[in-house]
C-alpha cells in the first residue's frame, strides 16, 4: 500500500468514531507509562548537561546568571519535546511496527478481513490515538523533569543563585512556550504512530521473521528523521 493511500485510510478510520477501548487503553498505557522510566533517566542527565554546557559558555563573558533563561527557553521550546519524540518515539514506534508486522506476516490481518472487521479501524486507529495523546503528556513531563535537573545542576554543582534561576524561568518562560512544546508533542506523536503503523502494516509475508526487523528498523529511522525535520519547520513558523 502506498503511503499516501495509507494516510487517507488511517485518517478516515481514526475519525470515524471512538477507537476500540481495549486496544486504545493497552497502547496508551504502553506508550505513556512504559516510557516514563527511560524518559526520566535521559531527561535528568540532559537537563544537567544543558546547564553545565551553557555555564561554560556564559562564564566567558560573565553571563553565568543567565542559566535560568537559557535552560528554560531552550529546554522547553526545543530540547525536551524533540528528545521525548525521538527517544520515546523510537521505543513506541518499534513496538507498534513489530506487533503489526508480526500480525501481517502471520496472516492475522487477513483473518480480521475475513471476519468482516476493518483492520484499519481495529488496529491502526487505536494506536494513532494512543500515541497522539500520550506523547504530549510525555513532553510536558520531560519539561518539568528537565527544568528541575537544570536547577539542581546550576545551584548545587555550579553555584548559581537558586532564586535568580527560578525568577528567570518564571519571568522568561511563558505559557506560549509550554503550549508550543505540547503542540509539538501532539504532532510528533501522530507522525511517529503513523510511520510505525505504515511500516508494520505493509510488512511482506515473503520476508518472514526478517520482515519484522525490517519494519522495525525503518519505523525508528524514518520517524526520528521526520521529527527532526518537522521540528525545524515548526520552530521556524513559531519563533520567526
Amino acid at each position: 500500500m502506498r503511503f499516501d493511500r495509507f494516510v487517507r485510510h488511517a485518517l478516515r478510520a481514526q475519525f470515524q468514531g471512538l477507537p476500540p477501548r481495549d486496544e486504545f487503553m493497552r497502547h496508551a498505557i504502553d506508550a505513556g507509562v512504559g516510557s516514563i522510566a527511560l524518559l526520566t533517566l535521559l531527561t535528568v542527565f540532559s537537563g544537567m548537561n544543558l546547564a553545565v554546557q551553557a555555564f561554560g559558555t556564559f562564564s566567558r563573558f560573565g553571563g553565568q546568571e543567565m542559566l535560568g533563561l537559557f535552560c528554560g527557553v531552550g529546554g522547553i521550546r526545543e530540547l525536551y519535546p524533540v528528545m521525548a519524540a525521538i527517544v520515546c518515539g523510537a521505543r513506541i514506534g518499534a513496538t507498534l511496527a513489530a506487533s503489526l508486522a508480526n500480525m501481517q506476516i502471520s496472516e492475522q490481518v487477513e483473518a480480521l478481513e475475513v471476519m468482516g472487521i476493518d483492520p484499519m479501524r481495529r488496529l491502526i486507529a487505536p494506536r494513532l490515538w494512543a500515541v497522539t495523546l500520550m506523547l504530549p503528556l510525555l513532553c510536558a513531563y520531560a519539561d518539568a523533569v528537565g527544568i528541575v535537573s537544570s536547577y539542581v545542576a546550576s545551584v548545587y554543582q555550579l553555584g548559581i543563585n537558586g532564586g535568580v534561576f527560578i525568577s528567570q524561568v518564571r519571568d522568561i518562560v511563558k505559557f506560549e512556550d509550554l503550549a508550543a512544546g505540547v503542540l509539538k508533542g501532539v504532532i510528533f506523536g501522530w507522525l511517529v504512530a503513523l510511520v510505525a503503523c505504515y511500516h508494520g502494516y505493509r510488512a511482506a509475508k515473503r520476508d518472514g521473521a526478517e520482515g519484522v526487523g525490517i519494519a522495525t528498523n525503518r519505523a525508528i529511522v524514518h520517524a526520528a528523521v521526520l521529527c527532526i525535520v518537522i521540528n525545524m519547520l515548526l520552530s521556524a513558523l513559531m519563533y520567526t
